[in-house]
């Protein structure tokens, strides 16, 4: 298998979210995700991501949750599938098969075919992940979804918004102790390189090249023209999962600058508090308000000049009227002879 066939069959991820909203590995919220399949059935999958670690060779169990909020009870299909990221959203993509590479998990997990909910109750579902004794140190993934009325079999999932929509489910991050590399590259961190005013976006892409998922976070902080630290900013990527690549954007709210700045970003991963660093310059300049008030002002002296220079001929008129009356009175004063 040559290295970008290897890379692209190691792409395989797995995300704890509603699939109808299609969002990425970070959620707002560590409790619930909540998704509408219809007027009459709500699902809910408790909680949206679970952590869990072992041993090669050990059997973990666990504990999820759905509830049914719907006025009727509901049969829900388990299913335990594999997942591969393609873009830099983490836009999770189904694949009905597991992917059977270095990250996929769905293999080793044992859970109920069918789950029955009564209306407005929640059911714990029990779950059990066995650990192959080949199994490599690093993180494992996979997405555990339920779907309603048990009509829809696991892994015959069409690629069709109104199907997709009646899935919602938990993402399971199983990580198998060992040794383990943590890497993150900042492949890209960008700003507009002039900008009259803010506020001032700046974007990113980050990439792992880790055993594990890293959720790296830290701050651009912001220098003035100066060298003096004028503002910080925080940056949240979300998780990245290995060999993966993720966006991230960041914005500065200052209005105006008056010059050139430097960003410099600092982001902290992993279990041992490494760092990623980059530095970029920008320049926030308000070009046209300087142009439009230095042509007011010269505007202004210009018109001060030509009102000095026609008062000043406009006196000397006068004064030169004023002579001429004079010598005319001299001439009209004089004897006749």
């Amino acid at each position: 298998m040559n290295r970008s066939a290897h890379k692209l069959n190691t792409k395989v991820l797995f995300f704890s979210l509603t699939v109808a909203l299609a969002v990425g590995a970070i959620l707002p919220t560590p409790f619930s995700v909540v998704s509408s399949v219809s007027a009459q059935s709500v699902i809910t999958a408790i909680p949206p991501r679970l952590i869990l670690s072992g041993e090669p060779g050990e059997t973990v169990t666990a504990q999820l949750k759905v509830r049914n909020d719907s006025e009727e009870a509901q049969n829900y299909t388990v299913a335990v599938e594999d997942f591969i990221v393609y873009d830099t959203q983490g836009t999770p993509v189904p694949v009905a098969k597991s992917a059977g590479n270095r990250w996929s998990l769905a293999s080793w997990v044992s859970a109920p075919d069918i789950i029955p909910v009564d209306s407005k109750t929640t059911q714990v579902v029990n779950i059990k992940v066995k650990v192959p004794m080949t199994a490599l140190p690093g993180g494992h993934y996979a997405m555990l979804t339920y779907m309603p009325n048990g009509d829809i079999k696991p892994g015959q999932m069409k690629k069709t918004a109104s199907i997709i929509g009646q899935r919602v489910g938990t993402l399971i991050y199983f990580t198998v102790s060992g040794p383990i590399t943590e890497k993150l590259n900042i492949l890209k961190f960008s700003v507009p390189q002039f900008s009259e005013r803010g506020p001032v976006s700046f974007s990113g892409t980050l990439e792992s090249l880790s055993d594990v998922h890293i959720t790296p976070k830290g701050n651009i902080t912001i220098s003035d023209p100066l060298n003096s630290k004028i503002a910080t900013v925080p940056v949240e990527a979300g998780s990245i999962f290995p060999e993966t690549q993720r966006e991230f954007v960041s914005t500065w709210t200052q209005k105006w600058g008056w010059g050139k700045y430097r960003a410099d970003l600092d982001l902290a991963y992993g279990t041992t508090g490494a760092v990623a660093t980059a530095t970029i310059f920008f320049w926030l300049f308000p070009i046209r308000l300087v142009i439009y008030s230095l042509v007011a002002i010269i505007s202004v002296l210009v018109a001060i000049i030509l009102l000095n220079k026609r008062s000043k001929r406009h006196q000397e008129m006068l004064e030169k009227e004023v002579v001429e009356l004079k010598e005319e009175l001299e001439r009209f004063e004089q004897p006749k002879k």
